[in-house]
């Protein structure tokens, strides 16, 4: 899915004057975006990340959402290219900092309060955003991929309406189109140089076709069209394409917000499995009652804006795809889209027939747990025995790795694991839960080689969890602003290196000029290869002014 919008028609006679509109059109547009984004430039050098943030989006989502074809201009297609290289950039700067950092800056979040730069605490901080804008990890869209394929001469040569027609009579399709050759076509191209990519997506189709089909179902839409999820993301949760169009249905934020899909700091329904599965279907639903019925046209508008397509049937005279196909009336995205998912449909209806043989996926297995306040994920792996990355990939709408503050939000764990939380949260403050951290208690452990593992004192510890230990307990860690341990990434599938024990805190570090290892490690009572091994550094590594690290300082 790219963009929304409307379109218009015009004469022979008003096409001077349609161009000199569409013109001024596009450079008004292209003068709303900048102002957006040149004010969130100034909030990001002011440190407002969150408001530079959401300026940035709406810089992008001015154009997205203004019904024009970006690569059709020259001007329009370089400003939104620099846009997005920009924002991409500042983006980057942002998350460098520690993930302990992450659970100070939710804590003062959650407080209305402001963390306290090392600038502002003579080099000891207490907190700090270290998450820029959006901090999903993303991986590609195959609509990037549509955009610029070109068939070859072996996947259409010889090729007919009668073969496509064959083969649509076998699928036995749940849903009426009109067969064209170019459908055998793209049958043809994923039994050769596509082959890789429909295994993938016939692999990756069994963790949610059961899910989709039966949303589909209850929205009154044809379950086949469940297979639109393969073109649109190759069934990836965190797929992003070149527009910012994110998840299972590339929804971009405009259209996602139409249908409901909440898009804040903390959350993005768009990644969301269920959510936007309803959304998608209601979307098509409405598309089709848009055409009378007609799913290639729905589709097609699906994918490029139901105003361009309304603009293609008034200029050509025809509601059918492809008429409006033929006269290229059409981006070349949307050309290939149509025929691309009706191909998809085909193979995965009879996957043998065309030389696959690919086992599904299972369907993933979670429970919902309802959570009433913000609840840091780490805490959720502690509390679960769940890998952290595990956690994010079941929650891939949750931004920052935390349940939005002061809302409902239904929480998917792994089977089975609902009541673990469920119990763990009961011993553990609301307001403690972006914070505190729990691990599990081993042979001849004690509240003091805990407090010596993480850093917190061995009173705190006895005082929240009763005076007594006993192996394969959970402990909880009250975990303060000022202290945070590095000692629970050795518990977890984790990118973070582990240091040595004896830490109390970890801060971030601003190199000045003239900074070595040595002066640093010596200033923070820490050693040269505690800091190198945190930063994944050589013990000779040069530093260079302005550069951030992460320090771990002992007690």
């Amino acid at each position: 899915m790219r963009s929304q919008g409307r379109g218009a028609t015009a004469s022979n006679s008003e096409i001077p004057m349609e161009v000199a509109n569409r013109n001024l059109e596009i450079q008004r547009v292209i003068e709303r975006s900048n102002s957006y984004f040149q004010s969130a430039e100034y909030n990001f050098k002011d440190g407002n990340f969150e408001k530079a943030r959401r300026e940035f989006d709406k810089s992008v989502d001015i154009i997205l959402e203004s019904g024009l074809d970006v690569r059709s201009d020259a001007r329009l297609q370089q400003h939104f290219v620099s846009l997005v290289d920009h924002i991409y950039e500042r983006q980057m700067t942002l998350m460098v900092a520690s993930p302990a950092a992450v659970m100070t800056q939710v804590a003062y979040e959650q407080s209305g309060q402001q963390p306290v730069t090392a600038s502002q605490s003579g080099g000891q901080e207490k907190g700090g955003s270290d998450r820029g804008f959006g901090q999903q990890a993303f991986s590609p869209s195959p609509l990037d991929e549509l955009t610029t394929l070109k068939l070859n001469e072996d996947e259409t040569k010889g090729v007919t309406d009668a073969q496509a027609q064959s083969a649509v009579a076998a699928a036995r399709i749940d849903f009426n189109f009109k067969p064209n050759a170019l459908i055998q076509s793209f049958i043809n191209y994923y039994m050769g140089r596509g082959r890789a990519t429909m295994e993938q997506g016939l692999r990756r189709s069994g963790r949610f076709t059961t899910m989709a089909r039966k949303i589909f179902k209850e929205e009154g839409v044809p379950q086949d069209l469940v297979w639109l999820a393969q073109v649109e993301s190759a069934w990836s949760p965190i797929a992003r394409s070149w527009a910012a169009a994110v998840g299972l249905w590339q929804f971009i934020p405009g259209t996602g917000a139409r249908y409901g899909l909440r898009q804040d700091y903390y959350v993005d329904e768009r990644s969301s499995f269920e959510k936007a599965t309803r959304a998608s279907a209601r979307y098509l639903k409405w598309l089709a009652n848009r055409y009378d019925g007609n799913w290639e046209l729905a589709m097609a508008a699906y994918n490029s804006g139901e105003g361009r397509i309304d603009s293609a049937i008034a200029r050509s005279g025809y509601a059918d795809f492809w008429e409006i196909y033929q006269r290229g009336l059409i981006p070349n995205e949307t050309r290939n889209y149509v025929p691309n998912i009706l191909a998809t449909i085909i193979i995965a209806k009879n996957a043998e027939r065309y030389g696959f043989s690919v086992k599904p996926e299972p369907p993933l297995n979670f429970d919902f747990v309802k959570v009433n306040n913000m609840l840091d994920l780490k805490l959720v792996a502690d509390a679960t025995d769940t890998p952290y990355d595990y956690l994010l990939a079941l929650n891939p709408e949750l931004k920052r790795g935390v349940t939005p503050p002061a809302n409902d939000h239904l929480l998917r764990l792994p089977a089975g694991k609902g009541r673990l939380l469920q119990t763990a949260l009961t011993r553990i403050p609301p307001e403690k839960r972006t914070s505190w951290r729990m691990l599990t208690a081993q042979t001849n452990d004690s509240f003091e080689t805990i407090s010596r593992k993480t850093g917190v004192s061995a009173s705190a510890l006895e005082q929240v969890n009763g005076g007594s230990l006993t192996p394969g307990e959970k402990v909880i860690v009250p975990v303060s602003g000022s202290v945070r341990s590095v000692v629970f990434n050795s518990n977890r599938n984790s990118s973070t290196p582990v240091v040595s024990g004896g830490v109390a805190r970890v801060i971030t570090y601003k190199v000045k000029r003239g900074d070595d290892l040595g002066s640093i490690a010596g200033r923070y009572n820490t050693s040269v290869r505690d800091i190198t091994t945190l930063n994944r550094l050589g013990s000779t590594s040069r530093l260079r002014a302005g550069q951030v690290l992460k320090v771990p300082v002992r007690r």
